[in-house]
């Protein structure tokens, strides 16, 4: 197999947002485009590139961001107790600390059996796209262009979730079936007016409430934001806002990446609480097992629980940082300084949330998966050894 981890086939089947499988939405595009008789709405314009799966996970080690938060306590189940245990140190994940991986499988209706890959950041990724898909990243031509485009774009983005990638994929300008993006047009209308919603108070810093055509240069204004590439028309709002103009562009797009990141965590707490829920009552064998074998069981659980609360933390962490500054200065009319503040390191901290969120995301699917026959969510000690192991290398 290639260097893709053992828990390839839970990472591959539980439809988290660290996976793009363009394999399968291809299929699946040919498939209707045969049955219409229209020309398919590929991804890409190379056709191996249409075979690919792409892959976010962290890399291995410590990160090596420099911002650092004070200590976090969380709650874990020890011997029938809760304990609080403190999370002494913790980084801040960035850009360079995410890991893209386009995954080749021998076998397209076997992928996870095994298949060649490399990291689309990797020194020598061109020389791979060239060598293991043929593809030539180095030609001229409008459709080579573009698709180099997408590859850099999968590479900018913390993670795969959906509305991310439509969102960026529209951006490109690209007549793409949305059969490759798992969300609906009502969600991702609904996310977006979500994210525009928060928008809609800094236009009273920079347009006179009582000046001529006010809603529709609001409007305008607010657009020009979410779309984050008219930095001259941006410009008042980066004045106001003290921002580094070279930057302005990426601190928008980040911005509303973190938005984007508190609407998915507001509408996914019934099933993170679940999950926390199991954790502490129910990962336990269904059926009586040794003492040293439940002892084992016993600390697999306590490991994810652990990591899964760090993750909870810093998750909620970054969301109050951005909610205290916003809320002072646009509810509450205060100090700027703050959600200034936010803005400057609004880029690590869009990074940071995507890879808690993905991690927590990616853990309570493959619960869900594993546990969906179960009967009171408890397993036999050799299906939940197998779970938690897989937890143990997914919620990282």
């Amino acid at each position: 197999m290639s260097d893709v981890d053992s828990s390839l086939r839970e990472t591959l089947s539980s439809g988290a947002s660290r996976i793009l499988n363009v394999l399968e939405k291809t299929q699946e595009v040919e498939a209707a485009a045969e049955e219409s008789g229209e020309d398919p709405k590929l991804l890409f314009h190379h056709r191996a590139l249409n075979g690919t799966i792409f892959i976010k996970r962290p890399k291995g080690g410590p990160t090596t961001a420099s911002a650092m938060v004070a200590p976090q306590t969380a709650e874990v189940l020890e011997n029938g107790e809760m304990k609080t245990i403190t999370i002494t140190r913790q980084t801040r994940v960035e850009k360079g600390d995410i890991d893209t991986t386009c995954y080749i499988p021998f076998d397209t209706k076997a992928i996870a059996s095994g298949g060649n890959s490399f990291e689309l950041d990797g020194k020598n990724h061109v020389q791979a796209l060239l060598n293991q898909l043929g593809f030539d990243s180095q030609q001229e031509g409008e459709k080579v262009e573009r698709d180099r485009k997408l590859l850099d774009t999968l590479l900018d983005l913390p993670s795969l979730d959906p509305f991310l990638l439509k969102e960026r994929v529209l951006n490109l300008g690209s007549d793409v079936s949305d059969l490759y993006f798992d969300i609906t047009e009502d969600e991702f209308a609904d996310i977006k007016s979500y994210i525009l919603k928060k928008f809609r108070p800094i236009t009273e810093r920079v347009i006179d409430s009582n000046s001529k055509n006010f809603e529709q240069t609001t409007e305008q204004f607010i657009m020009k934001l979410w779309e984050g590439r008219d930095l001259e028309y941006l410009k008042p709002i980066t004045s106001v806002f003290r921002l580094p103009s070279a930057g302005a562009g990426e601190i928008y797009y980040s911005w509303k990446g973190i938005t984007y990141y508190e609407y998915q965590y507001k509408r996914g707490q019934k099933p993170l609480l679940e999950f926390a829920e199991w954790l502490h009552t129910s990962a336990v064998p269904s059926h009586y097992v040794k003492p040293e074998v439940r002892e084992e069981l016993d600390t697999m659980a306590r490991d994810v629980a652990t990591a899964f609360a760090k993750h909870l933390k810093n998750a909620s962490g970054i969301l109050k940082i951005y909610n205290d500054g916003y809320e002072d200065l646009f509810v509450r009319g205060g100090d700027p300084k703050p959600f200034i503040d936010f803005l400057k390191q609004s880029n690590t901290m869009f990074w940071d949330i995507s890879a808690s969120i993905s991690a927590i995301n990616h853990g309570v699917s493959a619960w869900k998966q594993r546990t969906k026959r179960s009967r009171g969510e408890k397993l036999p000690a050799d299906d939940l050894q197998k779970l938690l192991y897989i937890l143990e290398r997914v919620i990282v």
